[in-house]
């Protein structure tokens, strides 16, 4: 029993043991866009919080999967819906965001097109562009005025904003520092100070038991391992979050306990360094150093010196151990020993304020030029440029006097300190002019048997915060120092205001009254300039408002109304296409140089010709030209465009300057126009086969009177062959007679039915009481049927148009009449048809008895579809066809109306249609 508990012991702690060693498996989602932060590189993740990760799980023999989210929302919905484990890391900005403690920081900042300078202001209305949405709510409290685009990738944002659709784009500085960089869009945008933060970047996800999986794990990871990824990445060290700390070995650290280090500082070479009021050194310069000695717990003793050269002495003869203030020459490395430098500072120079920006140090030679006895600037001068003629000064105030004085040509010395001396001893008449090329590196400076010291203080100054660094050199630059008081000065300056102030006193009383009234005169002037100015200013930015706000809703028309736009100066031969232009064309917007020779390549070669002319004559005339031409794309599709010029601006020879021009899409359209007309065909065909059906009906009611006519004539001879075996001449000759009458009434009807149903459209001269007559003949069985009366007043008027469809219109209208009658219980029916010819016109009146159209309908008669008919008696698109062939075959108009009239006495009423077309002479 012992041995049995012992193997299952054995055999559990081995499962224990491969379970534990079995590493854990998590899911990561990434956008591919945000490089340095992650991307593809040859289909695999890369980027600094990709590195991250990795480091993350190899600390934790964990594995991860990396998930492509394609796009930044998608990679965090990813997350969401739970089908990976982690986002990669983003700022939390959702209710369901579970988020880690902060991994990394990042400066977000806003940036502008380089073409667009402006004075920024957060109650301008803007367009703005973001990634993803995680900025939104930020920017949109930021400003309340403006517009945000939310875009999927930073390719439509640049696109948008090179384009200056945008004015704004926000996101993470360095990201898109980054991606402009990668695609040489660098040089086209600029950072705005407004809006730069940093932004906490944290692990995302549904899930809070992942993140504190996470959380434990990341604490594995050192700073300096962080430090060394971000370094790899991060080459600015002004965006890096993570420092470098330092190390020193046992040696170095018992140097620095046993030993007290005499330190040399400058009395008075402000705002450097200096001996303050408590006899402490102070200025940037001591205040780093204060960090340095401070991180290195070093002990210190101070020794000031007047002048700079005593210093350099000091540790020649080993008096002094460090100076934490000079700069590295060839002869100082003779005998000393320097440490990387901590701060730099450019070489300035100073001249009088009439001299021009000097640009190079070449236009300083052959000039007298004043430096500070063995200051970094005398040597660095001569060891660089020994042909400039140097003027030897012992200190600042003298060089600065020689050049206020015309003795020397410049003073040369860092930035600071010619700022500071310069406002201290007020050279009105001086200005720092330009740089000379030369930095300043300020340096600690060893005695040479200290080598020691030299590693140690490289490693402090590596691990130096620059943001601290910066803060320094910000407060001193904002200094400002006190000076001793020259009361003399001050005295004589009183004695002789006061004199001054007594001459004032007499001349004001003098013109107290013309003053006052000068006085109240300025005032009023100057309200009004003022009041007049904050006016300007409010329309300017009103205008401004509008003009942006007319910009974007022009382009959104120019969308809308596939409408492009484009402008051309015949002098310098440039032509400008607007973005639904090129998209018209099937390009990106400035997908190629626009040209007269771009253009004319998309036209179709069979209106190439006349699009030039079309060209050609828009340029010798100020009036509007338009042509329909032809596009071809480059994926050999056809487009229909109505291309639009004119000349907006001539020159004093009357040449064109400016043309401008539309291009608008007319292929919908087209294609819309030939639908209607397969429609119009289409409806023709249907009103064809009414009218064939009601000529059908007309046509057995006409025939079935001679066909029984014929028929009782044929009978009777059949009968008297049968009955007397002979036919009387006489008998015969009337049988004969009476058939082939009535045979020739049988082929005029056939005539009269192929004449209206020809096929042929050609226009011809005929008389329109003949065109009537054969339209009653053709409903004339209809008209008797129904009892029908036609009364008649036609004119002998010549008219020359399509007959075919004119009597196609007649019978529609009058094969209304005929049913409308119909359905009338009334004894007396009647038709009215009436011909005039007024003013080029011919109109003939169509009327009837049968009551009229009621109002609510009359304005729809002319629609297709529309009848009053049952379904089984009418289509609705006899009187549409009517109205389209007189508009658009015959030019000419139909009209309906309700008609009150008297006839025999009696009163009636109906509907009356006019048709009226345009009458033609015969040609000779």
């Amino acid at each position: 029993m012992p041995t049995i508990l012992r193997v299952f012991l054995l055999l559990f702690l081995l499962i224990n043991t491969i379970k534990a060693s079995t590493p854990k498996y998590f899911t990561v989602s990434y956008d591919p866009d945000f490089a340095p932060f992650s991307y593809l590189e040859k289909k695999e993740p890369e980027g600094l919080l990709i590195d991250y990760w990795k480091l993350w799980a190899k600390k934790n023999n964990y594995k991860i999967k990396f998930i492509n989210g394609k796009f930044w929302d998608n990679a965090i919905n990813l997350a969401k819906k739970g089908e990976v484990d982690f986002f990669l890391g983003t700022a939390p900005y959702e209710l369901w965001m579970k988020s880690s403690f902060t991994v990394y920081r990042t400066k977000t900042s806003l940036f502008i097109n380089k073409d667009l300078h402006r004075d920024f202001n957060f109650k301008t209305p803007y367009l703005i562009g973001i990634v993803g949405n995680d900025h939104k709510k930020l920017i949109s409290e930021k400003f309340p005025f403006s517009q945000i685009l939310v875009y999927k990738d930073y390719k439509l944002l640049f696109k948008d904003l090179l384009s200056k659709k945008l004015d704004l784009i926000f996101d993470d500085k360095v990201a898109i520092e980054f991606y402009a960089l990668r695609n040489n869009f660098f040089h086209k945008i600029n950072p705005l100070e407004p809006m730069q933060d940093y932004t906490s970047i944290k692990v995302i996800s549904k899930n809070k038991d992942l993140i504190e999986i996470f959380n434990e794990g990341f604490k594995k990871l050192t700073s300096e391992e962080l430090y060394d990824i971000e370094n790899s990445w991060i080459l600015d060290k002004n965006q890096q979050i993570y420092k470098k700390s330092f190390s020193l070995t046992p040696k170095e650290k018992d140097f620095i306990q046993n030993n007290v280090f005499k330190v040399s500082v400058s009395n008075d070479w402000r705002p450097v360094t200096f001996k303050n009021e408590k006899g402490e050194p102070d200025g940037m310069a001591s205040e780093i150093w204060e960090v340095i000695k401070s991180k290195l717990n070093l002990k210190c003793e101070y020794n000031f010196s007047d002048s700079f050269t005593q210093q350099l002495n000091s540790i020649k003869d080993k008096s002094n151990d460090i100076i934490f203030s000079s700069g590295e020459t060839k002869d100082r490395i003779k005998y000393s020993l320097f440490s990387k430098p901590y701060i730099e500072f450019p070489f300035s120079i100073v001249t009088l304020k009439d001299e021009n920006f000097i640009e190079n140090i070449d236009y300083l030679f052959n000039k007298k030029i004043a430096v500070v006895r063995n200051f970094t600037a005398q040597k660095l001068l001569k060891e660089n440029f020994p042909q400039i003629e140097l003027i030897i000064v012992k200190d600042v105030k003298e060089g600065l006097k020689k050049v206020s004085r015309g003795e020397a040509f410049a003073y040369v010395d860092i930035k600071p300190n010619l700022i500071y001396y310069i406002n201290k001893l007020k050279f009105n008449n001086l200005k720092i002019s330009g740089n000379t090329g030369l930095d300043y590196k300020i340096e600690i400076m060893i005695r040479d048997d200290y080598p020691q010291l030299q590693t140690i203080f490289n490693k402090v100054i590596s691990s130096l915060d620059e943001k601290e660094i910066s803060q320094i050199l910000n407060k001193w630059n904002n200094v400002q120092f006190e000076e001793n008081f020259d009361y003399t000065n001050f005295w004589i300056a009183i004695s002789i205001i006061f004199i001054i102030f007594l001459i004032l006193i007499y001349k004001n009383q003098l013109n107290v009254k013309r003053n006052i009234s000068l006085k109240q005169l300025v005032n009023e002037r100057t309200k009004e300039l003022r009041e007049l100015n904050e006016e300007l200013e409010k329309r300017v930015d009103r205008k401004t408002k509008e003009l942006i706000k007319a910009n974007y809703l022009l382009d959104e028309a120019q969308k809308i109304a596939r409408l492009g736009s484009f402008s051309y100066n015949t002098k310098t031969k440039t032509l400008q296409w607007s973005d639904e232009h090129f998209k018209i064309f099937g390009l990106y917007p400035n997908e190629i140089n626009p040209s007269l020779t771009a253009f004319l390549s998309f036209v179709h070669e069979d209106d190439r010709k006349r699009v030039k002319i079309h060209l050609y004559k828009a340029t010798k005339s100020d009036k509007r030209k338009a042509v329909e031409l032809r596009i071809e794309l480059r994926d050999n599709s056809i487009k229909y465009i109505q291309l639009t010029t004119k000349v907006t601006k001539f020159d004093s020879n009357n040449k064109p300057i400016v043309v401008i021009g539309t291009v608008f899409d007319l292929t919908k359209i087209k294609e819309l126009e030939l639908q209607k007309r397969e429609k119009d065909s289409m409806l023709a065909q249907q009103s064809k086969m009414a009218a064939l059906g009601e000529m059908l009906e007309n046509i057995a009611h006409q025939w079935r009177q001679p066909l029984s006519v014929i028929s009782t004539a044929s009978t009777g001879l059949q009968i008297q062959l049968e009955m007397n075996n002979e036919i009387s001449k006489e008998f015969l000759y009337k049988s004969v007679k009476s058939i082939n009458e009535h045979s020739q009434y049988l082929s005029k009807t056939i005539d009269d039915f192929r004449n209206f149903f020809n096929p042929r459209k050609e226009k011809a001269l005929f008389t329109i009481d003949s065109t009537i007559e054969k339209a009653l003949s053709l409903v004339s069985t209809r008209v008797k049927k129904y009892n029908i009366e036609i009364v008649k007043d036609l004119k002998d008027i010549k008219i020359e148009t399509i007959e075919s469809e004119l009597i196609q219109i007649l019978l529609n209208i009058l094969n209304n009449a005929i049913d409308a009658l119909n359905s009338k219980n009334q004894e007396k029916k009647y038709i009215f048809i009436s011909t005039i010819s007024k003013n080029n016109l011919l109109h003939i009146k169509i009327k009837d008895n049968a009551g009229g159209i009621p109002a609510k309908i009359i304005n729809r008669v002319f629609e297709p579809y529309f009848t009053t008919k049952h379904k089984s008696q009418g289509t609705g698109i006899g009187l549409y066809m009517s109205n389209e062939i007189v508009t658009k075959h015959l030019n000419g108009v139909l009209k309906v109306s309700n008609s009150s009239f008297t006839y025999n006495n009696d009163r009636y009423a109906g509907a009356l249609f006019t048709i009226s077309i345009p009458t033609q002479k015969a040609k000779v």
